[in-house]
């Protein structure tokens, strides 16, 4: 009966009804609370008027702590008590008046009581009453009583620490959930200044001004780097369970070292000795770079100003090695075989000036064995520096790649799009991109002013972000789409939220079509050319 179910309240259950009638006419079960309370638990008789009368009275009276025979008694020393009564002279016995009461109401002739342990631990008390039925407590009874009171004790444990593991569970995914939440719209508040920012340098190339031609590259190398970043912060789970893909390519380590050197731009000058020839790997250019940055920060942050950081790349045979030196303080020797397990970290001063999560060094050799490669440490021990060594299989071909083709102009287009953004500078950029591109266009800010310009304008698409103020992006969807003057009209969600569960939601509701902040020009033109085209 007591492994039918380990929900609480049902494991009591079964205990009183274990005992009554067949051994005892009442039952009645104490249980401590997490504060180390004793709480009413059961009072149970098989007559439900009376057990709720029991109830009522357990509930209202609470004998003396130190009053032996009582719950508390049996809770605080562990004992069990035995006591036979020929009422109504010997209830004269009793001093407590509440336990006086109690048993002058429910006619006791005679109970047994003892406490519930397991595990070493005292979880209340259990009492077995006779009444009406008039049966003593006999030796055999306290056996009985004593071997289904030591199951039952493991029972009502075995629930309660179900019972902990299931809040613990539920808190955990409502934590869980709440992280999600919290990294969703965080990913959507860094993507809405991305998007007008990728949208304006794009629309700079596009006009062909040729001032500060190196300038946009590095910001938007800088932004493509972020959004990459972003799109991982949105799947923390996703990372630690190994589930990241990899975008490979074949890369010159060259170009890694140079743009790892120009992110991190550490407080020292690094001194970098690149091999003559070839160094090409097939790998994600930016995860190999977030590599690169990870241990030149590192060695920042441990070296001081004085001392020197070198970054070497060689090319042998089959492997391309990059070692990343340092003078600074070195590493204890219990702490370099750790050295890159997730959050350790050596003695921080109170300051925490070279302080983190811990994280850095874990992300460097899971992704480096993501390709196929490993990472090293070595230290001779404190105040002797460090060196990190990164191990690639070189690529088969390690012939020079092919000078780098600037992409041509995308094709103009045609049509009215409509674009809805409350992000001013992220409207008015997509907007003159998408007219540069050859399309008529025309922007709003927010829902009533998206279905006043829809009505007079009539777009073919209209391209609207989700986290819209009053209105939402879903909510204005639904209305365009339930607008008759707006017939066949496609939906783009052009958004920061970019979840999996974000897209489903979207493609399973009004829209045609989801992209996730910042679009590159070339994906929005060509989901743009299959909306119109699909009119």
């Amino acid at each position: 009966m007591f492994s039918r179910s380990l929900e609480p309240r049902e494991t009591l259950q079964a205990i009183a009804t274990l005992l009554v009638p067949r051994v005892c006419d009442w039952c009645r079960i104490d249980l401590v609370d997490a504060e180390g309370v004793l709480q009413r638990a059961v009072t149970y008789h098989r007559d439900p008027e009376k057990a709720r009368y029991g109830a009522e009275l357990a509930a209202r009276l609470r004998a003396a702590p130190g009053q032996v025979g009582s719950m508390a008694w049996a809770f605080e020393t562990g004992q069990s008590h035995t006591a036979h009564f020929d009422p109504p002279i010997e209830f004269d016995q009793m001093r407590d008046r509440d336990l006086l009461t109690f048993s002058q109401a429910i006619g006791l002739r005679a109970y047994y009581i003892l406490p519930l342990i397991s595990r070493g631990r005292t979880l209340g008390a259990l009492a077995a009453m006779q009444a009406e039925s008039g049966r003593p407590i006999t030796d055999d009874d306290r056996a009985l009583i004593s071997e289904i009171v030591q199951r039952a004790a493991l029972a009502i444990d075995n629930a309660r620490l179900y019972a902990e593991t299931e809040a613990a569970r539920r808190q955990a995914e409502a934590a869980n959930r709440a992280k999600d939440e919290f990294l969703a719209m965080l990913g959507h508040e860094l993507r809405n200044p991305l998007a007008p920012i990728a949208t304006a340098l794009k629309l700079m190339e596009m006009r062909q001004d040729g001032g500060a031609s190196e300038e946009r590259r590095v910001i938007e190398r800088q932004v493509g780097h972020l959004s990459r970043l972003v799109d991982d912060l949105l799947d923390v789970s996703r990372i630690s369970q190994g589930k990241v893909q990899l975008q490979r390519e074949r890369v010159d380590m060259k170009a890694i070292v140079a743009q790892a050197l120009e992110l991190s731009q550490p407080a020292h000058a690094v001194e970098a000795e690149l091999t003559a020839g070839p160094a090409f790997v097939e790998g994600d250019a930016v995860r190999l770079v977030q590599v690169l940055c990870n241990l030149l920060n590192n060695a920042a942050k441990y070296t001081p100003p004085e001392g020197r950081i070198t970054l070497k790349l060689a090319a042998s045979g089959a492997h391309v090695v990059t070692t990343v030196r340092d003078t600074g303080i070195g590493i204890a020797p219990y702490l370099l075989p750790r050295v890159f397990d997730a959050f350790q970290q050596g003695d921080q001063p109170l300051d925490r000036k070279t302080g983190g999560l811990g994280l850095g060094l874990a992300i460097v050799k899971a992704l480096v064995e993501m390709h196929g490669g490993s990472v090293t440490a070595e230290s001779r021990g404190p105040g002797q520096g460090s060196l990190f060594k990164v191990t690639l299989p070189a690529a088969t071909d390690q012939a020079p790649a092919a000078a780098e083709q600037v992409s041509a102009p995308p094709v103009a287009g045609s049509g009215r799009i409509l674009v809805v953004d409350d992000n001013a500078d992220a409207a008015a950029m997509l907007t003159l991109m998408l007219e540069q591109l050859g399309y008529e266009a025309r922007s709003a800010y927010d829902g009533p002013g998206a279905l006043a310009e829809a009505a007079r304008f009539v777009p073919d698409v209209a391209i609207l972000d989700i986290g819209l103020p009053g209105m939402n992006g879903y909510e204005l969807a639904r209305a365009l789409k339930a607008d008759p003057r707006l017939d066949g009209i496609r939906l783009l969600a052009v958004t920061g939220y970019g979840r999996e569960s974000d897209r489903a939601r979207a493609l399973a509701g009004d829209f045609d079509e989801h992209l996730v902040k910042p679009v590159a020009p070339a994906r929005m033109l060509k989901a743009l050319q299959a909306l119109i085209g699909d009119r």
